[in-house]
This record gives C-alpha cells, sequence and structure tokens, in this order.
C-alpha cells in the first residue's frame, strides 16, 4: 500500500511540474495564422500575402505568398520592440512551395542600426515543390540603436508562390556560461572511471604498488591536413607528429592531383605522405574521391560527352577506391554537392547515389562521409540537412557527416550558434566531424578564441567525433598567416599555443598507489595508455590498454608476475614478511641519506632503498610503507 501511495505522488509531482513550468514563449504575434488575418504581418516587397483556409500545415490557416516580382518578396513581421540585443533566439518556420522545380526558401532579419541597413540570414534550404518543410536558425541580435528588426521569409524565383505557417521566435541559450556547459559535458561524455586492481599471482591485492598512467593517444580525432611541398622541412613533420594524431591530404588524394590528363594515374605524391602516416602511426581520412564544383573537375572531364563521362568516374572509383583500400579511415565521395553539381548535371541526380553505393562495393570498411562548407560557419545547416535526408532517402550508405568550419576575417565563431547547428545535424545518429577548420583573423589572440571556442564546444557535442585543423604553418597554409598557429619562424603562436593547452587539458597523466587493498582509482579521458605498475625489488610491469567510451567503470586488473607470493606488510622493506631491526635499518638509511644527501660505501646512495641508482618516487613508495606498517602495528 505504501509503494502506491509513493507511485501515486510522483505522478502526480510529474504531473504538477509539467503544469507549473511554462513552455517557451513565442515572441511572435499570431505566428500560426489563425486568427484568420495578417494581424501584424505585412507583405514584404511587391507581393501579395493572404492568409488561406486550404493545405495549413496545422490548424485551420496558413499565409499565401503569390505575385511575386522580385526573389526577396515575402512575408515580414517586426520584432524590433520585443528582441532584445545580445540575446539569442532560435527563430523557425514551416514552408510549402508551388510549382514544379525545387527552389531555396530562405529567413533573413532586415537590420536596421544607426542608420544602417544589414540583412542578417537566419538559414536556407532548397525545399521540394509539395510538401511541409521546417526551416530553423538561431540568430543574435546585435547593434546598438535598432529601429529596424523585421524578421521575413523570401528565396523562390519572382513569380514562385509559397506557403508559410507556424513561424516562431523563441529565446534560447546565452554566452554567459557557455564554456562552464560545454566543460561539464566534456567531463560526462569524454571520460571514464577506471579502476586499475593490482594483484599478485594468487589474486591477491598488491598494497602501495607505484602507479604511473601516461595517455599516449585520444579516442577523439584530432588532426590537421598535411601537404607534400613541406615534407621536406624537418619542422613541419615534426610539428605534425607532435600535435596531431589525424591527417587528410591537402590535394593529393584529388582527382586532378592523381590523374591530371586522361589515363595518366599517379598517386606518388599522396603515397608519400601515406607513408609518412604509417610510419608514425597517424590515420588518414580520404579527401576527396570526386569534387561537385565544376572547377576542381579536373579540366579533360569537363571536355568529355555523357558516356565518356560515365565511364570516366566508374575508373576513377575503380582507381582511387581500390588504391586506398584499407588505409583510408574516411573517404569524402562527393565533395561540396551543396555548391557544385557537375556530376548531377550531366550524368542525372542518381549519380550521387551511385557514387556512394560503388564505393561500398570496391571497399566495405571505409566510412562514407559527405562534405560541405557554410553549415556551421554560416546559415545554410537547413540545405544541408535536407540534402543528405535527400541521399540517406535514396539509399545512399552515408557513415559520417563532415562540416567545414572556415571563418573568415568578419565572423567569430560564436558558441551557441555553433551549438545549435551541431544540434541541429546530429538528428541523424551519424557521427560528425570538423572536417575542415581555420579561422582567418589579423589579431592572433581573436584567432585564438575563436579555435578555442570551436574545438572546445565541438569537442562537447556527443555527435562530434573528430576535428582537422586545414593547416597549421604560415608558410603552407592555403589563407595565408592570418590563419596559421605556427608563424613563418617556427614560433608557436598564441591560436598555437591555445591548440596546444587544450591538448594538455583533454589528455590524463597520472600518478600514485594502489591503496590497502590493492586499487587505484582516476578519472580518465576516452584513449590509449601506457600503465605502468612498480613495486620494490621487482622490475616494473607495463600494459598498454584502451579506455573507450561506455556505460560504467572500466576495471584493469594487472598482475605482478613475481615472487610476491603472499600480500606485502607495508613496513616490510626488505620483502621478509617481518618488521624488524633490518627494516629500520634501512629506513635509518633513507633518512640519513635525506638530511645529508652524501654516498655512503661503493658509492652508493643512503636513500636509494632499492638500488637502481637513483633516489625517485619508487624510494618514496617503500618508504611509506614501512611508515604505515609501524602505525599498523602500534594499533
Amino acid at each position: 500500500m505504501r509503494k502506491c501511495i509513493s507511485l501515486f505522488i510522483l505522478i502526480f509531482m510529474f504531473f504538477l511540474s509539467s503544469v507549473l513550468v511554462p513552455a517557451a514563449e513565442n515572441l511572435l504575434t499570431n505566428p500560426g495564422f489563425e486568427t484568420g488575418s495578417l494581424g501584424d504581418w505585412f507583405n514584404y516587397g511587391d507581393c501579395s500575402v493572404t492568409v488561406v483556409q486550404y493545405a495549413p500545415r496545422s490548424g485551420n490557416y496558413c499565409a499565401y505568398i503569390s505575385n511575386r516580382t522580385e526573389d526577396w518578396n515575402g512575408v515580414a513581421q517586426e520584432l524590433v520592440d520585443r528582441l532584445q540585443t545580445g540575446k539569442y533566439y532560435n527563430i523557425t518556420a514551416w514552408v510549402k512551395l508551388e510549382g514544379s522545380q525545387p527552389a531555396d526558401i530562405i529567413m533573413t532579419v532586415r537590420r536596421t542600426d544607426n542608420g544602417e541597413t544589414n540583412f542578417d540570414r537566419i538559414t536556407s534550404s532548397t525545399v521540394r515543390p509539395g510538401e511541409w518543410v521546417e526551416i530553423s536558425g538561431v540568430y543574435k541580435v546585435e547593434g546598438s540603436s535598432l529601429s529596424e528588426l523585421q524578421l521575413y521569409v523570401e528565396g523562390p524565383p519572382a513569380g514562385i508562390s509559397f506557403y508559410v505557417d507556424d513561424v516562431s521566435v523563441i529565446e534560447v541559450g546565452s554566452l554567459e556560461n557557455w564554456k562552464e556547459e560545454a566543460n561539464e559535458r566534456i567531463e560526462r561524455i569524454r571520460k571514464r572511471d577506471v579502476q586499475i586492481r593490482v594483484v599478485d599471482r594468487n589474486n591477491n591485492p598488491v598494497p602501495y604498488a607505484g602507479i604511473d598512467v601516461r595517455q599516449l593517444r585520444h579516442h577523439f580525432g584530432f588532426g590537421s591536413a598535411i601537404a607534400i611541398n613541406a615534407m621536406h622541412i624537418p619542422n613541419y613533420t615534426e610539428f605534425f607528429k607532435e600535435n596531431f594524431e589525424w591527417a587528410v591530404f591537402e590535394n593529393e588524394a584529388k582527382w586532378y592531383a592523381n590523374e591530371p590528363s586522361p589515363g595518366n594515374v599517379d598517386y606518388s605524391d599522396a603515397d608519400r605522405l601515406y607513408q609518412f602516416c604509417e610510419e608514425n602511426g597517424i590515420k588518414v581520412r580520404g579527401h576527396c574521391i570526386f569534387w561537385a564544383v565544376d572547377e576542381h573537375v579536373p579540366g579533360w572531364v569537363r571536355s568529355l560527352n555523357t558516356e565518356e563521362l560515365r565511364r570516366a568516374v566508374d575508373n576513377r572509383l575503380e582507381s582511387a577506391v581500390r588504391h586506398w583500400d584499407g588505409k583510408f579511415l574516411h573517404w569524402d565521395v562527393n565533395n561540396e554537392m551543396l555548391h557544385g553539381d557537375f556530376f548531377a548535371r550531366n550524368l542525372g541526380e542518381e549519380i550521387r547515389v551511385y557514387m556512394y553505393k560503388r564505393t561500398r562495393e570496391l571497399d566495405p570498411d571505409v566510412k562514407l562521409f559527405v562534405n560541405d562548407y557554410n553549415v556551421i560557419s554560416y546559415s545554410e545547416t537547413d540545405a544541408y540537412i535536407r540534402q543528405i535526408r535527400d541521399l540517406l532517402e535514396q539509399g545512399a550508405p552515408i557513415d559520417g557527416i563532415g562540416v567545414q568550419g572556415h571563418y573568415d576575417s568578419s565572423t567569430i565563431v560564436d558558441p551557441v550558434v555553433l551549438k545549435s547547428r551541431l544540434d541541429r545535424l546530429a538528428q541523424f545518429n551519424l557521427p560528425i566531424w570538423v572536417s575542415e577548420y581555420d579561422s582567418t583573423k589579423s589579431d592572433v589572440r581573436q584567432r585564438a578564441d575563436d579555435l578555442e571556442t570551436l574545438y572546445r564546444v565541438a569537442f562537447s557535442h556527443p555527435a562530434v567525433e573528430g576535428i582537422m585543423m586545414w593547416g597549421f604553418w604560415a608558410g603552407n597554409h592555403w589563407r595565408g598567416s592570418d590563419a596559421a598557429i605556427v608563424d613563418y619562424d617556427w614560433t608557436v603562436n598564441e591560436a598555437g599555443k591555445r591548440y596546444q593547452e587544450l591538448m594538455k587539458e583533454w589528455r590524463t597523466n597520472v600518478s600514485g598507489e594502489t591503496g590497502r587493498d590493492g586499487i587505484f582509482e582516476l578519472r580518465a579521458f576516452h584513449g590509449n595508455y601506457e600503465i605502468s605498475v612498480s613495486v620494490p625489488g621487482q622490475q616494473a610491469v607495463v600494459r598498454n590498454v584502451d579506455i573507450e567510451p561506455g556505460e560504467g567503470p572500466v576495471e584493469i586488473v594487472i598482475n605482478i608476475d613475481g615472487e610476491i607470493v603472499e600480500p606485502v606488510l607495508p613496513g616490510d622493506l626488505n620483502g621478509d614478511r617481518l618488521i624488524d631491526s633490518s627494516d629500520y635499518i634501512l629506513f635509518r638509511r633513507y633518512l640519513i641519506g635525506l638530511i645529508n644527501d652524501f654516498p655512503v660505501e661503493n658509492d652508493e646512495l643512503a636513500a636509494d632503498l632499492n638500488k637502481d641508482g637513483s633516489i625517485n618516487s619508487l624510494d618514496y613508495i617503500i618508504l611509506r610503507r614501512y611508515l604505515l606498517g609501524l602505525i599498523e602495528d602500534l594499533k
């Protein structure tokens, strides 16, 4: 009966909380046009906006925008008195296109500040006719003296009509605590509790064993683009080896580099880069089999007829995918399809799906990625979502989402906007990689801030599995010295130092000793580790282990294969399982050595209790065990 009452109370409290916690306030008036009239909505430009009852997305009404004379004509509402400068708002609308051809639909804010008008794009997406599609984006209000803040939906070519329904503007997020919130997520999703249990050959616990834990590699992918024309420079290769665990070839695996003329296939530069990576334990992403943007398609390929082009595509797949079979862990299959359509335009839309399916047939183990820009640094997130959804629905075997983060001099990395865009992309439950990152800022402090913001937000996001910097040295960076983290003279600048500080912050290196129960506990970042266990009188035992993501603590059992067959008494310094005068003599020698720091006979260090020729942490462990043993004996 008591359990039933408790359950009832819990259900009642849950119901009460759901009733009392208000839903987030939509700052628009008449957001779904359910008054049957426009209300505060108005036509933006020379077009007609009416409220209609047929085909609403929800409710009884929606807006119909027709007779449009310009592509920017649409429906708008003034928000200058309802939104606050410095705050973030999630803006969402449902749209439906008329006609027979897909077209872009865009959400924009017309912002006038101190008499100067700007047009801030919230989001855009290519929409197919006849279906309701959600478009959404996060917007930060900026300005010191705003006189206009008009939200409007626009985009299709003049003459094309469209519908709008269920528009919302809701305050979200804050810059105030973004770093603390990101760090909390990092602690929760990138680390795991670890219990190291040290036992002897009889499975008895070994107390006060020295433990040294050193992380060798990250589970998360931290990498950079690498280029053949700098590989002859020792500073370049050494910096890469010391700071990155993944590589992507900047140009050397692209079609125009591998086959500059028909049948003249050459992978020698790419092979040299791969050999360097293989020799140094560096994992490699493949970029890219095809590039959809016309100017990046080999010139000789652009001149082919349809039949010849299809044959060239098949030859490229056979050649490149087979050449890198078992070597590349990822492939960007058809790069930047949001911004180029060379192959789809000349071979039909189905060629995009074919490229993925054929790559999967040729190399079943490689992970296949889409890859594009302006999806986290600008407002094309919805367009990318639409494209990915279309490819998946058509059967393309996509394993991951590549998002390029190329920030220019006028765009900072905003943590709230970045997280929102990653959240939107995470709906596919596919791994996300920031496949290309750089920030072009002449102020190296701003460059460093951008880098830290992107890395901290991305590392804290559960869907993101890696970040690839697109170059690091000023002498070989595609965007010049203002995007580099290492200057021409090989000085690691403020941005580079910030990167190295993050890598140190996100790496677990600890030392200590097991307790009386033979257990040493820690919380460690996911990755590969070398664990060394030391006990007096024995050679250290070293184990290599992986700490993978997962639920619950990881238990690592390390067996000391020595002469210890019983638990060692804490004060038994000479290992005879007795605490007596011989242990006292060792203890006295240690103290004398510490006080006087002088050698005794045969140059043996007085404090070198384990006789390894040096006074170090192992001698401290012996002393501590002795003291604990004395205390236990007095109880």
